[in-house]
């Protein structure tokens, strides 16, 4: 169990904006089997840090289509895979393309929660990205399991105690001046706004979460959440074609 300090100041300790950090046992680390690989292309439009929310590439956001892991593309890439001599054996349909989640869509399939990056690119290496910068090749590890617990801030007081909005539905807030690129931490929150019983929002409410010291009636506390599954690829979602 997480210990946290209560700071008057939201960013202070250990309350900060970080997006969705798996919190089930094992949950979010590499080898875990619900961790699988995925790709954004060149034509990615937006920056991805771990913590954030990725949707599978469709018509209407991202770019369709599979691509191959950096390991098997041969040199030279080009500036974005940075020239990183592969295998030459490609298999374009490796690592499906998703696209980060932008606050109040209504029709995306949820893919999962970003806990890492890579296979690393050399492109990638050797500007010591610790995040994947728009208009990037890159590759990540996505936490896929639609049951997944994770925690999250919420950076005011919701205008409902807390408790009455226990499995109700919730979006996030992009917090852009607050994500990471040091770090490649994410600056998402959740939006207590959105805080409604509404069948197409991203995340249900579970509890303000069993870390000690927690306080749901003070800004930044912390509130433990999981995808809506009727809104996530591998829940009860429409089956889409990348």
């Amino acid at each position: 169990m997480t210990n946290i300090v209560n700071q008057p100041t939201l960013g202070g300790g250990f309350k900060h904006y970080s997006g969705l950090l798996p919190a089930n046992l094992g949950g979010g680390d590499p080898m875990h089997a619900s961790v699988k690989i995925f790709g954004v292309t060149a034509a990615n439009a937006a920056a991805i840090f771990r913590g954030d929310i990725v949707v599978a590439a469709s018509a209407t956001i991202g770019v369709q289509g599979g691509q191959d892991i950096v390991p098997n593309i041969g040199a030279p890439g080009g500036l974005v895979v940075g020239n990183g001599g592969g295998s030459l054996l490609g298999n374009a349909s490796l690592a499906p393309n998703v696209s980060r989640w932008v606050p109040g869509d209504t029709t995306s399939l949820i893919v999962g929660c970003v806990v890492g990056f890579g296979p690393i690119s050399l492109y990638m290496a050797k500007n010591g990205f610790q995040y994947i910068p728009a208009l990037t090749q890159a590759w990540m590890f996505v936490e896929t399991d639609p049951a997944v617990e994770m925690q999250i801030t919420v950076p005011t007081v919701p205008g409902t105690a807390f408790n009455q909005l226990l499995l109700g539905g919730a979006d996030v807030k992009a917090n852009a001046a607050f994500q990471s690129t040091r770090f490649g931490v994410s600056g998402l929150s959740l939006d207590p706004a959105t805080f409604l019983s509404t069948s197409t929002l991203p995340l249900r409410i579970l509890n303000s979460s069993e870390q000690i010291g927690n306080d749901p009636t003070s800004a930044g506390f912390v509130a433990k959440v999981k995808f809506n599954v009727t809104r996530h690829v591998f829940g009860t979602g429409a089956p889409v074609e990348d």
